[in-house]
């Protein structure tokens, strides 16, 4: 009955809403001061969803922060997707030189999405061959959800990469849900608020926020318990998306008085003196501006008024005091949905190369996005002969002797650019294994018609250098190995 139910739900859906949607959030930093990953965000997402991500390890180690190693696990936590449908989870990665397995388990509250064992990161099931972190490249790599379902009301989506019990790391810097959704809609980019000032008015239907001194109100650790709003520090009120952070949509009532509901549809109530509720107790406040703040006071006047507390050697908070020493928040407005940065341009490390062919020569190209703030970083490689060389990610593996234009673009198609590969044979007399040992040194760089070579700017990258290896005062052309 259960399989019956969601194949009709899902020819619902697709009567209802043919499209699907993507999101995708980027692993940017760890904040060890506020305690928590920080995500860069693009895309659409469920309106009022949020994301989370979690790593005990990278929250441990410093900058660490996207390192999977054995035995370790990072979870994606994806709140408010009620009704929607997963159709595929891409992962951006990359491994040690020469180790590291995955695992991947996608769970919709109890229920099983898509599951896969840990295997190594070269094994054709993952991208097929090591891809060393030194390079800066992080290859997608797309898994189907096998269990297609709508997520059950009310429960969280949880996208956790687990590496097994071999050595070597695998590092996540994003993870992007294609998805069908139910329900409206949002950018998954942050908003800008704005504080109300003194002279304006609070409108019917405005979306607020509870400031103070960089703080926000938020409710972490339960108001049935707490019956206070906890106080979120947040960095700027141009550019709000902590997950965390609660936001009140004000109405007016006939009788001139305001409601305020936050993003999961609770009403902030008043049940007594510094006892805030959700749904219990009187909903109503009476709401005044002023210059040290919003007077955001309970109708029954002996509950008190709103106010911000930040006592020395304990934690911040809001709460509703009868006390008139402690300040009172102010109210920010949202304003506008913060506009993503679009890509102007893509610079590539060179423009012509030439590299010698041997049994496992890759070329690893990396592409630098102008400007440095572009909000979608997703790119899209192409080659005009996958049979001289393929490419994927900035990932080059040779095949033949030949010319090849390697393409990129952004995925909007707001920039693109261009390289071109000429691929030749190993000199006689050398093997694939002499070329990357020791025993050679390299000289002046040169390709095979003795012009010299621009080297690459960027420090790291593999394939940087192609010139002249010099053994026994003999000279053979080098190729992309270090």
């Amino acid at each position: 009955m259960k399989k019956t139910l969601n194949i009709i739900f899902l020819a619902l859906m697709g009567i209802c809403s043919a499209h699907a949607d993507t999101v995708t959030y980027r692993i940017v930093e760890y904040d060890a001061i506020a305690a928590d990953f920080k995500l860069s965000p693009c895309g659409v997402q469920p309106t009022g969803s949020t994301a989370v991500f979690d790593s005990p390890y990278g929250a441990t180690v410093g900058n660490r922060y996207n390192q999977i190693p054995r035995n370790c696990s990072a979870t994606l936590w994806l709140t408010g997707w009620d009704g929607c449908v997963i159709n595929s989870v891409t992962l951006s990665l990359c491994s040690n030189k020469t180790s590291g397995t995955l695992a991947l388990r996608v769970n919709a509250g109890d229920e099983s999405l898509f599951t896969m064992n840990p295997l190594p990161f070269n094994d054709e099931a993952w991208f097929g061959q090591w891809l060393s972190k030194d390079l800066h490249i992080f290859v997608d790599i797309t898994k189907e959800m096998t269990n297609k379902i709508p997520v059950p009301a009310d429960t969280d989506v949880a996208i956790t990469l687990k590496a097994g019990t071999q050595e070597g790391s695998v590092y996540v810097d994003a993870i992007t849900v294609d998805y069908t959704p139910a329900a409206p809609t949002e950018s998954a980019l942050g908003w800008i608020y704005e504080k109300i000032e003194a002279k304006d008015k609070l409108a019917d239907g405005d979306v607020v926020m509870l400031y103070r001194s960089g703080d926000a109100a938020g409710d972490i650790d339960g108001m049935d318990t707490s019956h206070y709003l906890d106080a979120i520090g947040i960095a700027s009120t141009a550019n709000v998306r902590e997950p965390f952070v609660l936001f009140f949509t004000a109405n007016k009532t006939a009788d001139s008085h305001w409601t305020l509901t936050d993003q999961y549809g609770r009403r902030l109530c008043a049940a007594g003196a510094q006892h805030l509720a959700w749904d219990e107790g009187v909903s109503t406040w009476d709401i005044s501006l002023g210059y040290d703040g919003a007077t955001i006071a309970s109708t029954n006047t002996k509950y008190g008024t709103l106010r911000y507390n930040a006592p020395s050697g304990s934690y911040p908070r809001f709460w509703n005091y009868t006390s008139k020493s402690l300040p009172l928040p102010y109210l920010y407005r949202r304003s506008k949905q913060i506009e993503p940065t679009p890509c102007t341009s893509i610079v590539l490390p060179f423009t012509e190369r030439t590299v010698a062919l041997s049994e496992q020569d890759t070329v690893a190209i990396s592409a630098r996005l102008l400007p440095a703030t572009v909000t979608d970083r997703r790119l899209v490689w192409s080659s005009s002969d996958e049979a001289v060389a393929s490419v994927y990610g900035g990932i080059v593996n040779l095949h033949a002797p030949g010319t090849v234009t390697l393409s990129v673009r952004t995925l909007d198609n707001a920039a693109q650019a261009q390289c071109s590969l000429r691929v030749v044979e190993v000199p006689e007399g050398i093997t694939p294994s002499q070329l990357s040992t020791n025993n050679y040194k390299l000289s002046t760089p040169y390709d095979l018609t003795g012009r010299t070579v621009k080297t690459s700017p960027f420090k790291g990258e593999r394939g940087g250098l192609h010139g002249i290896l010099i053994k026994d005062n003999k000279k053979f052309f080098n190729t992309s190995h270090e």
